[in-house]
């Protein structure tokens, strides 16, 4: 990979990790957000609010699809460093999230196609 491509996708990772802290700013904050392009696999570590221990979360076969005038983030699964929260997510998350996607801005599918 070059230095160029590097370098953008880290600025796009920042881009990310922002609109993601102010989406989930009453939980908590993301310290590290690191996408993986050739995996289309996002890994975050996240400090929740009243937590000492950094949540690692795993969020892999990442894309974007439009449906309509829908725009929406998908994934195959989400694992993380909790066991009960790998559990909880397995059973109840499909009753939230649908088809395991999750509706987002259209601004920000742009960079999220540009690094995955």
């Amino acid at each position: 990979m070059s230095i160029i491509k590097k370098k953008k996708d880290k600025i796009i990772s920042k881009v990310l990790q922002s609109f993601a802290n102010f989406t989930i700013n009453d939980y908590g904050k993301i310290i590290d957000f690191i996408v993986d392009p050739k995996d289309k696999t996002i890994f975050l570590k996240v400090l929740l609010k009243g937590e000492k221990e950094v949540l690692k979360i795993t969020v892999s076969n990442c894309g974007i699809v439009t449906e309509g005038k829908n725009t929406y983030f998908k994934f195959d699964t989400i694992r993380t460093s909790k066991e009960w929260i790998n559990i909880l997510c397995n059973k109840k998350l499909s009753d939230i999230v649908r088809e395991n996607k999750i509706q987002i801005p259209g601004y920000i599918a742009t960079p999220i196609n540009i690094i995955l």
